[in-house]
């Protein structure tokens, strides 16, 4: 053996001897942080909106151990660091027993990359988002109030208060029961709907109008050539939301064109276009269109208010005899409400819950009114507002009122709804928005 290997293997031995065998724990060892909870962000990031909008989906973090293991029960602080006028809700949210904690953010006022901080006792995590310039006053996120809140708008063609021909736009206030017009005007209205920002438009064949609150008067906001009927709806990732019979549309700043959201067609013509709803909190579209003469489908469109060509699916098929969809809307919770109004005995509002689950019985007319042909009524479009819905009988020119739980809470008659003997006629109806503003422009 090799002399100077001998002396340096009993030189390591002496060395090993006298420092005792090696004893270590993950506790006394301080370059280890295998016991380290992760966060990671888990969906919401990069979206695009608005300067000072709500972004259309809420950033999701998830919590974990080394090994992936979700963690419950931790707290996590948002925060948006000082960015102008931007805001997180909640601040601070402690995890699910999946692991997952969220918060809603509303964007700052500045252009741009904006980022929110999810932070925990240990990690932290970020989120980016782009805020885009206004391209309109009408597509400004920030609420103005122009109109009475929480009241009941109607657009008709048959009213005891109107002077000639063509149509008129009413307001119904249900804390007193007053009912006051609006505007009188020789054109054909298909629909009406507020903003989300809270101003007022009604469309016709060929044109969007924006209802001017101090004159008042119609002022043109969109035209297109040829008759296009659109029912409309609040778009809370722009302006509004459209329903035509070539597929749902896009209404944006003037004097851009009324734009498809998914290829025209897409439903091969079989869309009821005056049954439109938009989902107030995820955006979601609603629609309806025949699948035969006695069922329907009712459709989600996977919307975030701004992009083009969106997913979507049907949520239910539903089988209502001899009838036909005269008027839809959705509360916040997103269960739809969808009057179904026919010459048999089949007139009444089914539910849908957002997971699929169909009331037919939620309110029957022709139950609740006796079983005879002129008490069930003539029905049409539908509101929702706090808790209520408000829906006009055409055949007995009365606004009925029933719960979200589906009661009958009252009934007011009146030929300003619909005049005697006028039950062909489409309406419009919606609701003026509740929500909190600051500016009266």
């Amino acid at each position: 053996m090799n002399r100077t290997f001998f002396m340096r293997a009993l030189a390591l031995a002496f060395l090993l001897a006298l420092a005792g065998p090696a004893q270590f724990s993950c506790d006394e060892n301080p370059s280890d942080n295998s016991s380290k909870l992760r966060i990671t962000a888990y969906s919401g990031n990069n979206q695009t909106e608005r300067a000072g909008a709500m972004l259309p989906a809420p950033l999701v973090v998830r919590v974990s151990d080394i090994l992936g293991n979700a963690k419950p029960g931790v707290p996590v602080e948002f925060s948006s660091h000082g960015e102008p006028l931007a805001s997180v809700n909640p601040q601070t949210a402690a995890t699910d027993a999946n692991g997952f904690a969220s918060c809603g953010f509303k964007l700052g006022t500045r252009v741009g990359t904006q980022h929110v901080w999810a932070t925990t006792a240990e990690d932290s995590t970020v989120f980016s988002a782009t805020a885009v310039a206004l391209a309109c006053p009408e597509e400004n996120p920030a609420k103005i109030c122009q109109w009475p809140a929480g009241h009941i708008f109607i657009a008709t063609a048959s009213s005891s208060l109107m002077s000639g021909s063509g149509s008129i736009v009413i307001d119904y206030n249900p804390a007193n029961g007053e009912i006051t017009p609006v505007i009188e005007t020789s054109n054909p209205i298909d629909g009406i709907s507020f903003s989300s920002r809270g101003e007022l438009f009604v469309s016709s064949p060929n044109r969007i109008w924006k209802v001017n609150h101090e004159t008042p008067a119609l002022e043109d906001y969109i035209a297109w050539a040829g008759d296009l009927h659109i029912s409309m709806d609040p778009n809370p990732g722009s302006i509004l939301a459209g329903l035509a019979i070539t597929g749902p549309v896009r209404i944006d700043c003037p004097s851009s064109e009324v734009s498809s959201i998914l290829a025209p067609h897409t439903f091969n013509n079989n869309l009821k276009w005056q049954t439109v709803a938009v989902d107030p909190v995820t955006r979601d579209i609603y629609m309806i269109s025949e699948s035969l003469p006695t069922s329907y489908a009712l459709w989600r469109v996977y919307w975030d208010g701004r992009t083009s060509e969106p997913s979507f699916d049907v949520v239910k098929i539903l089988s209502v005899g001899a009838a036909a969809p005269a008027g839809m809307c959705v509360d916040s919770t997103g269960t739809v409400y969808i009057v179904f109004d026919g010459n048999d005995s089949y007139r009444r509002i089914v539910s849908v819950t957002s997971t699929g689950t169909v009331d037919y019985d939620f309110f029957n007319f022709y139950t609740y009114y006796g079983g005879t042909s002129i008490e069930a009524g003539r029905w049409g479009d539908i509101a929702y507002l706090g808790g209520k819905l408000y829906v006009i009988d055409r055949r007995n020119d009365r606004l009925v009122i029933i719960s979200k739980h589906g009661t009958w809470l009252d009934e007011v008659k009146d030929p300003a709804f619909s005049r005697p003997l006028d039950e062909i006629h489409h309406y419009a109806i919606c609701a003026s928005p509740t929500r909190i503003c600051t500016t009266k422009k």
